[in-house]
């Protein structure tokens, strides 16, 4: 064995496995759960209370369409920002940093008086509240051991998941009251979403103090040369993992392979972000970018088209003057795209605002939204004995599947299901966050992390303008197209890395690296 190992020098992954499991991981878990919640909830969640603030501030179709999409415009253009910020700043300090200015934001935005003002509000927003996404699972793949670090992952995807479903649930209970207040000197009226809009904000705001008692990921302090820092990282890790004493993590240097390293020392903003985005499309990152982000293309063009229509065409099979029985899935949500295209096309003045978002179209939503965050907590154990590569081979063939008998199935309550396990291709999230943090050099996993966001975000704004337009006259087609982009995705994973098990038990992993001062004097000679 080489000497080296002898004087507690070890390498990055084998000095993290050495500073335990327990507390620490599941504790920041939590916290970047809620954080990337909080993201999620104000842009995905805030669809839910659209219709209550559409009619509160008299808004036309156009303008509620805009205001849908200005988070995810907001997300795309701040992800570089914060990519950069994550791999020069730190993962953990770019958090403190936008996290607290886009929740004051998000706070602010439930007191704007008029559409001028909730749009820029929106917009500033998601796009500090998006530095979550980059930083946040960048973060967390850093701090957990290895053979923890995929199902790590899956546990923050699901957070992914239930933005709307954690919107649904206070909104049953506050779109019951029925109260407005005129507050003159804000020029507005204080109806029951902005105050759920206030309560939405809460959960953000604590976590943020919470996250300020983590510290940063230890493999980015060493990229940075930061060695005696990321040391003492580690042993705080140990310290609150196993409560013992530092003196007894045995670790006395740690280095990380030169390809994790980073060379630039470039000052130009330009540079720093070419220097930070050029590496991911040359050899030999290359191949491994084109495979992970064409796969997050065909999943998020899927699912977040399909999921902006889960509401409407839900509701279409519950309404008692259009019978659904015997009808398949496209004549019934054509008919209610032309029943919203035909609304469209008129003006409706709605005096009692308070009573617009109605009880069935929460459910609705929260069964959705839940079933999905149940799935991929479910994913979460089995993507340790199956493997990451396996699981996203199995999540796309079971939605293909879905959008194959969607088009043929004649059964009103098999069709909803079918329709919302469609668009859950989405959950091969924690899977390709996992093979970004681990096929990315530390130095690039911040811009290779907020470039999944551009993807995402990017083709998914696309795809809603794509349904919204085809979905009354070419259903089937649009349907059929959908099915091919996702088997497109599915021949792309099969060309994903093979999964590497190492199984590490605590014991084993301490008894490993533990290295007494006897064995370092016989070995000596």
């Amino acid at each position: 064995m080489p000497t080296e190992q002898y004087r507690g020098r070890l390498q990055f992954d084998d000095a993290l496995e050495a500073s335990g499991f327990g507390k620490y991981n599941y504790s920041l878990l939590g916290t970047c759960c809620v954080l990337i919640l909080t993201m999620f909830v104000d842009i995905f969640g805030f669809s839910v209370l659209l219709p209550s603030i559409s009619c509160d501030l008299a808004l036309t179709n156009n303008q509620q369409g805009f205001l849908s999409a200005l988070p995810l415009i907001g997300t795309m253009i701040s992800s570089y920002v914060w990519g950069l910020c994550a791999d020069t700043l730190g993962r953990r300090k770019t958090i403190l940093l936008a996290m607290p200015i886009g929740s004051c934001i998000s706070l602010l935005t439930s007191l704007a008086p008029n559409y001028i003002a909730l749009c820029i509000l929106r917009f500033f927003s998601a796009s500090f509240l998006s530095s979550a996404n980059t930083a946040a699972f960048v973060l967390m793949g850093e701090s957990v051991p290895s053979h923890h670090r995929s199902q790590f992952m899956f546990f923050m995807a699901c957070s992914t998941t239930i933005g709307q479903l954690s919107t649904c649930l206070p909104a049953l209970g506050i779109f019951r009251l029925s109260f407005h207040i005129k507050v003159p000197w804000l020029h507005m009226v204080y109806r029951p979403w902005r105050l759920l809009l206030q309560i939405l904000c809460l959960p953000g705001f604590v976590m943020i103090i919470a996250m300020i008692f983590f510290e940063e990921s230890p493999k980015f302090l060493l990229s940075k040369g930061r060695d005696e820092e990321a040391l003492e990282v580690l042993k705080k890790i140990f310290k609150r993992n196993t409560g013992s004493d530092t003196a007894l993590y045995k670790v006395t240097s740690v280095y990380l392979e030169q390809s994790e390293m980073t060379n630039s020392t470039e000052k130009s903003l330009m540079k720093k972000i070419w220097n930070q985005t050029a590496p991911l499309f040359k050899p030999p990152l290359l191949k491994n970018s084109l495979k992970l982000y064409f796969i997050l293309l065909c999943a998020y063009m899927t699912s977040t088209g399909f999921t902006m229509w889960i509401p409407t065409v839900t509701n279409a099979y519950f309404d008692n003057d259009s019978p659904t029985t015997g009808k398949t899935f496209c004549e019934i949500a054509s008919s209610a795209a032309r029943r919203t295209l035909y609304k469209n096309g008129s003006s409706l003045i709605i005096e009692d605002c308070d009573n617009i978002i109605k009880p069935n179209t929460l459910y609705a939503v929260m069964v959705y939204s839940g079933l999905c965050g149940a799935l991929n907590l479910l994913l979460t154990f089995l993507v340790g004995p199956l493997g990451k590569k396996t699981t996203t081979l199995i999540i796309f063939i079971i939605t293909i599947s879905c959008g194959v008998f969607l088009l043929f199935v004649r059964i009103p309550m098999l069709s909803i299901l079918l329709f919302f396990i469609f668009p859950y291709v989405a959950l091969i999230l924690g899977n390709i966050n996992t093979y970004l943090v681990e096929l990315t050099p530390t130095y690039l996993r911040g811009m290779a992390t907020c470039l999944s966001i551009l993807v995402a975000r990017g083709f998914g704004f696309i795809s809603v303008q794509v349904i919204a337009s085809l979905l009354a006259d070419y259903c089937v087609p649009l349907i059929i197209s959908y099915v091919l982009l996702g088997l497109s995705g599915l021949i792309a994973a099969f060309f994903l890395p093979a999964d590497v098990r190492k199984p590490v038990t605590q014991e084993e992993s301490c008894k490993k690296y533990t290295v007494s001062s006897e064995s370092i004097e016989r070995n000596k000679y």
